[in-house]
């Protein structure tokens, strides 16, 4: 069976240009085996994706963290003589079930990447991840639109060099990593460009932690949220902000649970009182979520939902006793009780973090399955 798919102490700081974004230069190797092998592929029919929702930054790790949640969409991609899409759940009321739809057009740039043409196809949507939210909507949508165009065109989505190809495809569409690289590798990831070439590599997630999310009801754009950002930044402000991205990656490594309320602290894009404070008040949700236990919280993504790390002692799994939730809903009782007052709409959720990117099963025209289940994890999506 084959499976697819300068010091801080003088009173006038120089200042730090943020980078402007930059695309990647995509490359697609093929080796003569991998053409060969992939030459005798039974072509793939229909093909369901199944796509974490993500959060990024985790505060001070601004488009460079991120990590995947077990918050699912589904997404169904099948050959047809016309098309035809359906979306059901979130967003079904507001996203474009047309051939503007993201999942489309990302099929089309896969399948083209291929040098083929894509057909008729029928596709239909079940969403569980809030759009315009902070939850890596629109990565969920980049990635199961891509991998479905891939696995479409006969590649084997088991090797690490698809797998680079399908984060090179979807960061540069995205102009960043923070939420590609979880949804397709699961757990933690951190991302960057260099030379051309997106690289993410993957940090330990301790056993026993909860995620509580307040997902207010109100949308935020992204585009509008960066828009919102200096062009420019103190030296203070880059160094508070390294400082304490290295002490999140090492709470995470090495389970430690209490520093991350420092560690998550923010001057890049959660800045107070400027940046995006007067779009989302954030900060009450936050102080709250901390005086109630959580270990760290933070603005995901680009907003607006809040989400706070609470549960666990780093040995247990959340659904060996009762304490890990117990501590969750607390914090969430915190977090509404905040809405309520500050007449904020929204919903809380708990979740995890999932250690598993997305996953794929594929169908022959007769309804065999060609393939099924996650492909193979790697720590680097990097080739030599």
């Amino acid at each position: 069976m084959v499976a697819l798919l300068p010091s801080a102490k003088s009173s006038r700081l120089p200042s730090m240009m943020l980078a402007p974004r930059t695309r990647s230069k995509t490359t697609f190797m093929l080796s003569r085996i991998q053409r060969i092998q992939e030459s005798f592929f039974q072509p793939c029919d229909r093909v369901v994706l199944n796509v974490p929702a993500t959060t990024a930054n985790l505060g001070p790790g601004f488009d460079s963290f991120g990590f995947a949640l077990d918050v699912w969409n589904r997404v169904i991609v099948q050959r047809a003589d016309t098309f035809s899409m359906s979306i059901s759940g979130e967003g079904a009321d507001r996203l474009r079930a047309d051939k503007d739809n993201m999942v489309v057009r990302m099929t089309q740039r896969a399948m083209e990447t291929l040098g083929q043409e894509m057909p008729p196809l029928r596709i239909e949507c079940q969403n569980a991840v809030p759009p315009t939210r902070g939850m890596g909507s629109s990565s969920a949508a980049l990635v199961a639109g891509l991998a479905a165009g891939l696995a479409l065109g006969g590649k084997d989505m088991s090797t690490p060099a698809t797998k680079k190809l399908l984060l090179q495809l979807a960061a540069e569409e995205e102009g960043h990593a923070d939420n590609v690289a979880p949804a397709i590798y699961g757990g933690f990831q951190i991302s960057f460009l260099s030379n051309g070439q997106w690289i993410t590599q993957r940090v330990s997630i301790p056993d026993g932690l909860q995620c509580v999310l307040f997902i207010p009801d109100g949308e935020m754009s992204t585009s509008e949220a960066r828009a919102v950002l200096p062009k420019q930044l103190p030296y203070q402000d880059a160094i508070f902000n390294i400082s304490r991205a290295a002490m999140l990656v090492n709470c995470f490594a090495t389970a430690q649970f209490n520093p991350l309320r420092y560690a998550m602290e923010d001057r890049l894009h959660q800045q107070e009182p400027s940046y995006r404070s007067h779009m989302f008040p954030f900060t009450p949700f936050i102080k709250v979520a901390l005086e109630a236990g959580a270990h760290g919280a933070f603005l995901s993504g680009a907003g607006p939902t809040i989400l706070a790390i609470a549960g666990g002692v780093g040995i247990a799994n959340p659904g060996s006793d009762t304490m890990s939730q117990f501590l969750a809903e607390s914090v969430s009782d915190a977090m509404l009780e905040v809405a309520r007052k500050e007449g904020i709409p929204g919903t809380v959720h708990i979740a995890t973090p999932t250690a598993v990117g997305f996953t794929s099963t594929g169908y022959a025209a007769d309804g065999s399955i060609l393939w099924s289940g996650a492909a193979e994890t790697r720590d680097f999506a990097m080739t030599i």
